[in-house]
């Protein structure tokens, strides 16, 4: 995704689920069988450095990562926001890179997402072998459990995975749409269950995607990010700045027993 995501626009995109008018309930999961894992809630003041830590400083598409886009409301919410800063955009990407990697479970975000064209809001997992040139079983799978181009589609999300590195050898499969379901407070939760035979997404808690090829067997870690770039999010709309990408909580959960 984040290294050659245009690639996958030359992929089938297939759109799934229907929107409807009832709020998703953010305290229970589609799936049955599982437990609460890990968690973070954002509560407090300031990012918790034994969960997350910022990615990718620095220039970085369109804009600048730097860690003055990333807080704590102390409302309980992480928030990245895309905006001007001296002359410049900011913009913001936290990991759990070397802090949190697990294999298998089912793994969800609430967010608010920015809706203008140019925010490229995302969750996603990679493992950090996923730059070797390996099968997806032993090298790992980038798996975008969302993004979202406003200049595309403006009520769906997109999932799409990617393996075999970033250079010649990358693969990617994707992407495939999935609707979201209309809310009283525009937040939406975005689920991944991943098995070691199949990976099936979730948008507001309506199956979305499946497939059970291309399974990685081995630890990931998870990935929040809000980024500016135009070729893959079209030019930034920078009238509408700022951009807030508010996340409410990320949970991980496994299979009981």
């Amino acid at each position: 995704m984040h290294a050659l995501l245009v690639a996958a626009a030359l992929f089938s995109m297939t759109t799934f689920g229907k929107p409807c008018n009832s709020e998703s309930d953010s305290k229970q999961i589609p799936v049955k069988g599982y437990k609460l894992y890990w968690s973070d809630e954002f509560d407090g003041t300031k990012l918790n450095s034994a969960k997350w830590k910022y990615r990718a400083l620095g220039a970085r598409g369109d804009a600048f990562n730097e860690k003055s886009a990333i807080s704590i409301d102390g409302k309980g919410h992480l928030v990245i926001e895309a905006r001007k800063s001296d002359g410049k955009i900011i913009a913001g990407i936290v990991d759990t890179e070397g802090l949190f990697e697990t294999t298998f479970g089912y793994f969800e975000c609430r967010v608010k997402i920015p809706k203008l064209t140019g925010a490229w809001p995302s969750f996603w997992l990679q493992s950090s072998r996923n730059q070797d040139y390996g099968e997806p079983a032993t090298s790992g799978v980038e798996i975008d459990v969302f993004e979202y181009f406003h200049h595309e589609r403006k009520d769906s999300v997109s999932h799409t995975l990617h393996w075999g590195g970033y250079g010649k050898t990358h693969k990617v499969a994707g992407p495939v749409f999935g609707a979201m379901r209309k809310t009283a407070d525009d937040f939406h939760t975005f689920a991944l269950e991943w098995t070691p035979d199949s990976y099936v997404t979730y948008v507001d808690g309506v199956k979305s995607y499946e497939t059970r090829t291309n399974i990685s067997k081995v630890p990931e870690f998870l990935v929040l990010s809000l980024e500016v770039n135009a070729i893959v999010a079209g030019p930034l709309d920078e009238a509408r700045l700022p951009a807030r990408y508010v996340i409410d909580y990320v949970r991980v959960y496994k299979k009981a027993g």
